[in-house]
């Protein structure tokens, strides 16, 4: 299964951070990469898409 998530106002290459224990984000792709296959982005004309497999 593979799921896409797509953000419009996000203009950055996404990375997995190193939040603080009291950050309120931060966590979404250290989370996808935990538990997907694999992930990765992409931009298209409407902002950033980014994808994971699930399996």
């Amino acid at each position: 299964m593979i799921i896409t998530v797509q953000d419009s106002g996000f203009t950055r290459i996404p990375y997995t951070g190193n939040p603080r224990a009291d950050a309120t984000g931060g966590r979404g792709l250290l989370l996808v990469n935990d538990l997907a296959t694999r992930w990765g982005f992409h931009r298209d004309p409407t902002g950033m898409v980014i994808w994971f497999e699930l399996t």
